[in-house]
């Protein structure tokens, strides 16, 4: 009986040991997760960017791709992790529009999560077809304004930034153009370059090809400041739309109630990252400016973007497809 308990507390406390191992190894991972599939921009600058958290953390960091119902999926998964700082998400503007377009949504982009860092941007491109009577944004205001209903614009998606960049625009400026909706920014870039609609709210990683190849022709950027990579194209807010912005960000955020302490340390490390010179080359090739800073930035920009989309989003009845 002796020698069977002495077995028995052998094979308890291998087991414990083992469980107590794995726990550690689990404890030494941090995981990226990135709501869209593999190889976006989303994606590219999560990976970019765990190299720099892996050396500074003394960690794994591991990039997870969980893509599905427009971000939605992977933001959900977040919001419900252990506030550790082990899982965090790589998102965009989507963590602010999507709560506003789906009333399915689960999280709360200003209660679910805590804000870490802002990574990059990049403009949204207001795009046309290379045959159109005109070659800015003034010219396009002034024939839409002359031609109600005429144009139409493909956007990303419906419920995407860039139907709700085109939707302002064409409240303030009191035009009216026809919106179609594509599953994805390439497939709308394919058909405004075959000329089967005239314009395009896009991003500037799918645009860039075809601008390089003449192929459509950049009528503005929705910045409210000029881009540095477009440094020749006007703004919107230059035709006299003053109040007029919109632009395509990239940010880490974690789990609400995540210690300050992790959040900062993790914030440090992702500002060392985007200064390193690696890095801004793999950011200009997906034609991404970095920006970094404190969480408090991110934390103002979620809140001010979510009170500047709701009214146009609710005005606009625009919806997730």
């Amino acid at each position: 009986m002796k020698r069977k308990l002495t077995h028995v507390r052998i094979a308890l406390a291998t087991l414990l040991a083992a469980m107590s191992l794995q726990a550690q190894a689990q404890s030494n991972i941090t995981r990226l997760i990135v709501p869209f599939a593999a190889g976006g921009g989303t994606d590219n600058l999560a990976r970019a960017l765990s190299q720099r958290l892996q050396a500074d953390l003394g960690e794994t960091v591991i990039v997870e791709n969980r893509p599905g119902a427009g971000g939605n999926l992977a933001l959900d998964y977040v919001a419900a992790a252990p506030p550790d700082g082990k899982v965090l998400v790589v998102t965009t503007n989507s963590l602010v529009i999507n709560p506003l377009v789906d009333p399915r949504v689960k999280f709360n982009a200003k209660k679910s999560f805590t804000p870490v860092a802002l990574l990059a941007h990049s403009p949204v491109l207001i795009v046309g077809r290379t045959n159109l009577p005109f070659r800015d944004i003034s010219g396009l205001i002034t024939y839409a304004k002359s031609n109600p209903g005429r144009l139409t614009y493909g956007s990303c998606g419906s419920g995407s930034i860039h139907q709700v960049a085109a939707e302002q625009l064409k409240a303030v400026a009191g035009i009216d153009i026809v919106h179609v909706p594509y599953k994805g920014c390439g497939p709308a870039m394919v058909d405004l370059a075959g000329g089967q609609i005239d314009l395009s709210f896009n991003s500037l990683t799918s645009v860039a090809s075809y601008q390089q190849a003449k192929r459509v022709e950049i009528l503005a950027v929705t910045n409210a400041v000029k881009s540095a990579q477009l440094p020749n194209v006007a703004t919107v807010a230059s035709a006299g739309l003053t109040d007029y912005s919109f632009d395509g960000w990239y940010a880490v955020l974690a789990p609400a109630g995540t210690p300050d302490a992790v959040v900062k340390r993790i914030n440090e490390s992702l500002n060392k990252g985007l200064a390193d010179v690696s890095v801004k080359k793999i950011l200009a090739a997906g034609f991404l400016e970095p920006l970094g800073g404190a969480p408090a930035a991110l934390a103002e920009r979620i809140t001010k973007e979510s009170a500047y989309y709701a009214p146009i989003i609710k005005t606009a009845n625009i919806k997730l497809d």
